[in-house]
């Protein structure tokens, strides 16, 4: 049991338990009660003190709206005696700001009023910024987190409001980021079920739940004040936390639905389930993000609708039509036709068009086959149907229109590989049968003629068959995006002839370098031999000659003393020696023996 403010006023107590998994023992009554007392008191907006809210300074304030960088204004549904606001934007509004409505100067007290207004102010405090407001004008813009909250402080006289910002990762129309994070989640990291209740008992308006798609938006009736959500992982040992506008997390046990937190009576309000599997062996947890609103958002082509979906449109806007609850460009598609309202009928579309907004061939907004739309910017939905792009565009292969190299990516060419299963001599004898290989390739690859073409073609050295490579040069196909999604069987089941394997090839593997030719050698390897010999000669005969021959010579020489030259030795000694030596010598030689 914790409590998730502290200090005296108003608290949020919550209680939650769970039992170990695997546990075969059956709950007991307080065990239940405990369980059933999961949200004892809940009041989750602080108040204002009894004066703060009888202030004749806070009179004078109408309501506070949040301006959004998307030019769209959200009323906080001000009163005086809540000190703390908290509400979500979409992720394509970053920048917010605050504008506040007081009395105009006829209705109050002028001096009262003008004192009021000089007390404005907004503050960021994590970021030390403070500005200055005026009455009715908006404030400057500040950005918003998306992992955590923003908080501005507004300060009205003495007192001071909290307003909490956080901007979801869905955008204004309802769609989630691209691509989704969960997608490089594993499967048992991820959640298996999720659902929104609201205070009524009603579920939420929300699309159908994927583990892989982690934003949602979901939609409530205005009568629901409060909103329960249940999750269940795929990992049963997984745990489970959830939040509310960027606030403190809190444990959502499996299965179970979570305490009922307020919705915001305007605007959105975000929801985040948090996913931590230690068996799927992933470091960081999956996030899943429902924002609530009480205004249904519709979809990008509906003017209003009752839900989200492309095909819950009650009316369009123009020119779009509405048919069958879907809003579209004609309401006679399939045969080819266009309606007509001075007419009121189906009037056929040109020739070069599948569908069209009237009979002009400038107005087509689906191609036929091998014909790729071609607008006059980026921004038109009709245009021409042309059988190939101007110089300059390229196919885009999902829209099948004619588009410019997007900013920054290099053009990347690569080549295709086939393996055919076919002679040269009946691959010779087919004349067609290159073309017809290249027209399978264009319509495979969902690109232009312009885009691919032939580049040589060999004979398999060993076996039957031939190695067919053409080329491709197209900026929205990536050589490892398309080897990924490349099959055999999308080519064995339109090829004219079988294919034994298909690869895609860089340049450099099509063609790698040849390999570098070794350098000359320094020497010849005989003449390393010559070197190698002499110098083995030298260390093994000079040690054999001066060890082995000369002693042996000097063993077999007798000793011959030089008896000529000691005479003149004895006179050299005698000559250079010291009186006193030759006076001891000739004493010693006189003595007696």
């Amino acid at each position: 049991i914790r409590s998730e403010s502290s200090g005296c006023g108003p608290c949020r107590w919550s209680v939650a338990m769970r039992w170990p998994r695997g546990s075969h023992s059956s709950p007991n009554l307080g065990e239940w009660v405990a369980l059933a007392l999961s949200v004892v008191l809940r009041s989750d907006t602080p108040y204002v003190d009894a004066a703060a809210a009888g202030s004749p300074a806070m009179g004078y304030v109408q309501e506070v709206y949040l301006e959004l960088s998307i030019g769209k204004s959200i009323p906080l549904d001000w009163t005086a005696g809540s000190a703390e606001y908290s509400l979500a934007v979409p992720w394509d509004a970053p920048l917010v700001a605050l504008r506040v409505e007081t009395m105009r100067s006829e209705e109050g007290e002028g001096g009262a009023l003008g004192s009021v207004a000089a007390t404005l102010a907004l503050r960021v405090p994590l970021r030390n910024l403070a500005f200055g407001l005026e009455p009715g004008r908006p404030s400057v813009y500040v950005d918003v987190g998306t992992e955590e909250r923003t908080v501005l402080k507004l300060d009205i006289a003495e007192y001071e409001f909290t307003i909490n910002v956080i901007r979801a990762k869905t955008t204004s129309t309802g769609q989630g980021q691209h691509p989704d994070p969960a997608q490089r989640f594993p499967a048992l990291a991820t959640l298996s079920g999720l659902a929104l209740q609201d205070s009524l008992g009603d579920p939420a308006h929300m699309a159908w739940f994927t583990p892989r798609s982690s934003c949602y938006y979901a939609s409530v009736g205005q009568a629901a004040s409060h909103i329960r959500l249940v999750a269940t992982p795929n990992d049963p040992d997984a745990e489970l936390e959830w939040r509310r506008d960027g606030g403190k997390w809190d444990f959502l046990v499996s299965g179970l639905t979570s305490a009922p937190a307020r919705i915001s009576a305007y605007g959105w309000t975000l929801f985040e389930v948090r996913v931590r599997s230690v068996a799927a062996a992933v470091a960081e947890p999956l996030l899943y993000q429902i924002a609530v609103t009480k205004d249904v958002v519709c979809h990008p082509k509906c003017r209003a609708c009752d839900g989200p979906a492309f095909d819950q449109c009650t009316s369009c806007h123009a020119p779009l039509l509405l048919h069958e609850g879907r809003c579209i460009y004609t309401a006679c598609r399939a045969s080819g036709k266009y309606f007509n309202p001075t007419q009121e009928q189906c009037v056929q579309c040109d020739v070069t068009c599948v569908e069209c907004m009237d009979g002009s061939p400038q107005t087509c907004t689906v191609c036929p086959p091998m014909r790729f739309l071609h607008t006059a910017s980026a921004t038109d939905v009709a245009g021409q149907c042309i059988a190939a792009c101007p110089f300059g565009f390229f196919v885009q292969p999902v829209s099948q229109s004619c588009m410019r190299a997007p900013v920054g990516v290099r053009l990347e060419k690569f080549y295709f590989r086939l393996d055919l299963r076919i002679s040269a001599a009946d691959y010779l004898e087919q004349r067609d049968l290159p073309l017809r290989i290249l027209q399978v390739a264009v319509e495979t690859l969902r690109v232009s003629s312009q885009d691919v073409r032939f580049h040589r073609w060999e004979q398999v050295v060993y076996g039957q068959g031939i190695l067919y490579y053409f080329e491709v040069e197209n900026p929205f196909l990536r050589r490892d995006k398309v080897e990924k999604q490349t099959t055999i069987d999308d080519w064995f089941a339109v090829l004219p002839v079988p294919v034994d394997k298909v690869m895609v090839l860089t340049y450099t593997q099509l063609y790698p370098d040849p390999p570098r030719a070794k350098a000359p050698p320094l020497l010849e390897p005989w003449m390393w031999g010559l070197i190698g010999a002499g110098v083995t000669g030298c260390l093994i005969l000079y040690p054999l000659y001066h060890m082995y021959f000369i002693r042996k010579y000097w063993e077999k020489t007798p000793f011959k003393p030089k008896r000529d030259k000691e005479a003149i030795f004895v006179q050299e000694i005698i000559k250079n020696a010291k009186e006193e030596h030759i006076t001891r010598a000739q004493k010693l030689a006189d003595a007696p023996r």
